[in-house]
């Protein structure tokens, strides 16, 4: 597997959020695999990680990003709105500009759309342009369809064959 990067920026440009280390899943497009207890570092030099493992889904045409929290207990999701992912080849580095809302899905299926004022508030002081947001929207909705409907990176087989494979790797 593929060692990569990926950082988040807020829409003024200033750095958000940095994972230092993801590996992509080999034949899986635009799947990451973020092994347990692999630091992730806040623009203010605080770092957390993720007990379990997490597969993160990009796209380059998606307004969101998806985590799959891959915890013992079950399946729960994290989805940034955000801008479609960047891939610089040089850095092996995915970047987006992160949009504030947030779908949090827990492990008993039920999606919760946090963050709102969060945009609000955002958008006023960096001035998002109208497209952004309309594809802010589209996206928030886009996210919660697909999330009640299982499609995409909520479909429970699709995640099981990423979850084999990266153990495959991983072994």
């Amino acid at each position: 597997m593929r060692e990569v990067k990926m950082q988040s920026y807020k829409h003024d440009g200033r750095e958000h959020r940095r994972w230092v280390k993801l590996y992509e899943l080999p034949g899986e497009r635009g799947v990451l695999v973020i092994d347990p207890d692999t630091p992730v570092v806040e623009s203010d030099g605080k770092s957390w990680s993720s007990p379990f493992p997490v597969i993160y889904w990009v796209h380059p045409e998606k307004w969101y990003n998806v985590a799959v929290l891959c915890r013992e207990t079950g399946t729960a999701y994290y989805c940034n709105v955000a801008s479609p992912i960047r891939y610089e080849e040089g850095e092996s580095l995915y970047t987006f500009i992160d949009y504030d809302v947030d779908l949090i899905v827990s492990e008993d299926g039920v999606g919760e759309i946090v963050d709102e004022e969060e945009l609000t508030e955002h958008a006023h002081a960096m001035q998002y342009p109208p497209d952004v947001l309309n594809k802010i929207a589209e996206a928030t909705a886009e996210l919660v369809a697909m999330q009640e409907a299982q499609e995409g990176p909520f479909d429970p087989d699709l995640v099981s064959r990423w979850l084999k494979v990266w153990e495959e790797y991983a072994s």
